[in-house]
């Protein structure tokens, strides 16, 4: 579609002393080009709706009616050359004893090359697995017990490598998942991860070990598999999560398995059916999470609607119902025995991207600013100019 471009200038000229040059010099058109920071991506994402829970009959009044869920603020930038920068906050969540319990992340990159990335900063744990990847704001019901509770945003420090044009390896240290469950900063948590791309197979896998109660280590195998058996309209998700401290026997006595199936039959419509299993049989106090003697299961489908086609990730509109059973002794458990939930939801993000440049001259300074933002499938871009340069200053909006 044809853009239109409305310009409205404001001049304002301010005469210093008894001269003013209504001209610059040559020399001073000798433009110096300056590649500043550059925002690249900032977006406010939320998600509402509608949503019942109903435990063994009795409709659970506290958690059934309209109710907002998520408010985020997401910004991406570039520094400078192989330096950037991200941040996440939820502005829903609000937190008396630390700011930082509502940042998801805010990390510091460094990129010396197309092969090494260097990161620092509040980030994700490198734990493997596509339900934990998924941003919560993208996952309806039916979660694991043990995505509910694990402490996926710690500060940490980390090293990714691409060692093939489809693999990469991060090595990771930071605080442990743990740490605020047990009431202690001072634990730490190692892990190693690999993401793959091979044909129809990507992987997102993952060892890991923490500090958890007493002193221990608490370690996991996380293996998520993902199997496009029809590229960008059918596949397979399927996690394996095994979790072992010491003096326990290591393998499917403490795990999780989660799998989702999507198709999309249209390009604007996904159709999901997912499968969780939680299962602690260790007979320890060490995983705060999935606790032992916890067995549930948990089923769910549902149906999302993205109607703008060249923009799915502006609104989405879905609807699903889970049901989940069995035994979970954690007393502050998300799953319990017996209960449906219904949700009809609508998730809705507005992107917009910043490119923010200066250039600089012999007392002249341009500052760009230039938002592009989307209404429905029509792309607009808002460009505000300012040039200061002695006596003269200018604003100039583009649309």
């Amino acid at each position: 579609m044809k853009k239109q471009f409305l310009s409205l200038i404001f001049i304002c000229l301010c005469t210093l002393g008894v001269h003013g040059q209504s001209e610059e010099t040559p020399s001073a058109r000798k433009v110096t080009q300056y590649q500043g920071p550059e925002v690249t991506k900032f977006s406010v994402e939320g998600r509402f709706g509608w949503q019942m829970f109903r435990t063994s009959g009795v409709t659970e009044d506290d958690r059934t009616g309209f109710r907002g869920e998520f408010f985020n603020l997401r910004l991406d930038a570039r520094l400078y050359k192989g330096l950037s920068f991200s941040w996440r906050q939820r502005l829903n969540i609000t937190s008396e004893r630390n700011f930082w319990n509502s940042t998801d992340w805010m990390v510091l990159n460094y990129a010396p090359n197309k092969d090494w990335l260097i990161s620092a900063g509040k980030q994700v744990v490198a734990i493997g697995g596509y339900e934990y990847d998924r941003p919560p704001i993208d996952i309806y019901n039916s979660n694991s017990e043990y995505w509910n509770h694990i402490g996926c945003y710690q500060f940490g420090a980390s090293v990714a490598y691409n060692f093939s044009k489809d693999d990469r390896l991060t090595f990771q240290f930071s605080n442990s998942p743990f740490r605020t469950d047990i009431g202690n900063n001072n634990n730490y948590g190692f892990s190693l991860m690999w993401n793959g791309s091979h044909g129809m197979w990507e992987t997102i896998w993952s060892v890991n070990a923490f500090q958890c109660t007493g002193g221990r280590w608490m370690n996991y195998i996380a293996l998520g598999n993902k199997f496009n058996f029809i590229p960008q309209r059918m596949w397979l998700e399927l996690d394996y999560v095994n979790r072992a401290s010491s003096h326990q026997t290591f393998l499917f006595e403490d795990c999780s398995v989660i799998a989702e199936m999507s198709g999309k039959p249209h390009s604007t419509v996904r159709m999901f059916a997912k499968y969780t299993y939680d299962v602690n049989n260790t007979g320890t106090d060490a995983d705060l999470y999935v606790m032992s003697g916890t067995e549930m299961h948990g089923v769910s489908g549902g149906i999302e609607y993205e109607p703008f086609k060249k923009h799915p990730e502006v609104l989405r509109l879905f609807g699903s119902c889970g049901y989940t059973w069995g035994v979970n002794t954690n007393p502050n458990g998300a799953m319990k025995d017996g209960q449906i939930r219904l949700v009809a939801d609508t998730a809705a993000r507005v992107p917009t991207r910043i490119f923010w440049r200066t250039r600089i001259a012999h007392h002249c300074h341009d500052i760009f600013f230039v938002p592009t933002q989307t209404r429905g499938n029509i792309d607009f871009e808002t460009k505000i100019t300012i040039i200061a340069s002695g006596n003269f200053f200018a604003i100039q909006i583009d649309i």
